[in-house]
C-alpha cells in the first residue's frame, strides 16, 4: 500500500517534475538517479542557469523529483541533498499546488516584513530537514 501511495505521489508531483526537467536536461548533465528516483543534476558551466544559479548564490533547486545543483560537490554534499529532498517530499504531498503555495508563502512573509526566502515556511522546513534524525517521509522502503 506503501507503494501505491508513493506512486500516487510521484503521478501528483509530475507536472513540477516535467517543469524541472526543462532546464535541467537543457543546461545541465544527470549525475545521479538515487534509491528514491529523485533525479539529481549538476549545472554545466557557461550555460545561462550557470549565470542565474552563481548570480543569485543557489547551490541547488528543486522542481518535483528534479534536483538541480549548482555545482559538481552539490549531490555529494549530505545536508543540501536532504534539504532538496525535503522540497521533494513537500512536492508529492501537493503536486502542482506547491509552486503557487510556496510563492504564497514567500509573499506572506514578505508582507508581514520578514525575508520571503528565508522565513518561508517551506525553506524553514528544509533547513529543519537538513539536521541528522530529522523525522521525514520515507519515500521506498
Amino acid at each position: 500500500m506503501r507503494k501505491v501511495l508513493w506512486l500516487v505521489g510521484y503521478l501528483w508531483a509530475f507536472p513540477v517534475t516535467a517543469l524541472g526537467l526543462l532546464p535541467a536536461l537543457l543546461f545541465a548533465r544527470l549525475d545521479s538517479v538515487d534509491a528514491e528516483y529523485i533525479l539529481h543534476f549538476v549545472v554545466q558551466p557557461g550555460t545561462p542557469l550557470a549565470w542565474y544559479v552563481r548570480r543569485f548564490n543557489i547551490a541547488g533547486f528543486t522542481l518535483g523529483t528534479v534536483v538541480t545543483y549548482s555545482g559538481e560537490e552539490g549531490p555529494r554534499q549530505v545536508r543540501l541533498v536532504r534539504h532538496e529532498r525535503a522540497h521533494v517530499v513537500q512536492t508529492l504531498v501537493l503536486g502542482p499546488l506547491f509552486l503557487p503555495l510556496y510563492g504564497l508563502a514567500s509573499l506572506w512573509q514578505f508582507v508581514r516584513g520578514r525575508h520571503p526566502y528565508h522565513d518561508n515556511w517551506f525553506e524553514v522546513r528544509a533547513r529543519a530537514a537538513e539536521t541528522p534524525g530529522y523525522r521525514t517521509l520515507r519515500l521506498v522502503r
